[in-house]
């Protein structure tokens, strides 16, 4: 790991349970010397990351600045908001957009449906890869060396085995994902919720996210699975197709 990748390890300290980090505690998750975390702390207050409290340190201005560039201006984003919206609004389901991240994936975009439940996996918040229709129908997109490792990364009694509990039975379960084109989960993040998702590509066909509609088991059984499956795959398919062509446009002369 590089100097750069353990500064910037310093914000996954940051959890809604620890929003003020201090110098001891960097030192005790990390295991990195008082001099190396005062370097780092320096270092990230300079670029407007972190702020200085009397009790420790906090995400810093930059964060938000950074965050309303990419609500604005993310391409993933600009190509998601117009069926987004318009699948909230044909189904009363709440829907999201979904990126991937590391070893995780994130929800970037959050449009409520008809009822007011709160989802305990909205905007910002990262989930297992292997829990939900969300993060599997992402999951089940990557390249077979990804897909292997980050299985055999994964704990042994995690939800991984749950998919599969080998190898063998994991990759044909994605693999019936891949042939649907889509994933259907009931309550494994929400109880009482079920969602259904689609991947989203980048331009060059690499798994980038996905969307997923998601609400209520009573409102989601409302819907025959084939017509939601049909709704949210094009979804996902024009938005993957807006992607593109915004990348095109960007390299036209």
């Amino acid at each position: 790991m590089n100097s750069l990748s353990r500064m910037l390890k310093v914000l996954d300290l940051f959890k809604p349970e620890q929003p003020v980090i201090e110098v001891e505690h960097i030192c005790t998750q990390l295991g990195y010397t008082s001099a190396s975390a005062y370097r780092y702390l320096r270092e990230l207050l300079d670029a407007g990351l972190l702020v200085r409290l009397p009790r420790g340190y906090a995400l810093g201005p930059r964060v938000i600045e950074l965050d309303r560039q990419m609500t604005e201006f993310d391409p993933l984003l600009a190509a998601s908001r117009q069926p987004v919206a318009e699948l909230a609004t044909l189904t009363g389901l709440s829907v999201l957009i979904s990126e991937l991240y590391g070893a995780t994936v994130i929800n970037v975009l959050h449009q409520p449906g008809a009822d007011p439940d709160l989802l305990n996996f909205g905007r910002g918040r990262p989930m297992d890869l292997f829990r939900s229709a969300t993060a599997r129908v992402i999951l089940a997109y990557l390249l077979p060396r990804q897909l292997r490792r980050i299985y055999d990364n994964a704990p042994q009694e995690g939800s991984a085995r749950q998919l599969g509990q080998d190898w063998r039975s994991f990759s044909k379960a994605m693999l019936t994902i891949r042939k649907d084109g889509f994933c259907v989960s009931e309550g494994e993040l929400d109880p009482g919720k079920s969602g259904i998702a689609a991947p989203i590509f980048d331009e060059k066909h690499r798994v980038l996210g996905s969307i997923t509609l998601v609400g209520p088991a009573a409102r989601f059984e409302a819907f025959r699975r084939d017509y939601l499956a049909g709704l949210v795959t094009a979804a996902a398919q024009g938005i993957t197709l807006r992607i593109s062509e915004t990348s095109e446009s960007r390299l036209d002369p």
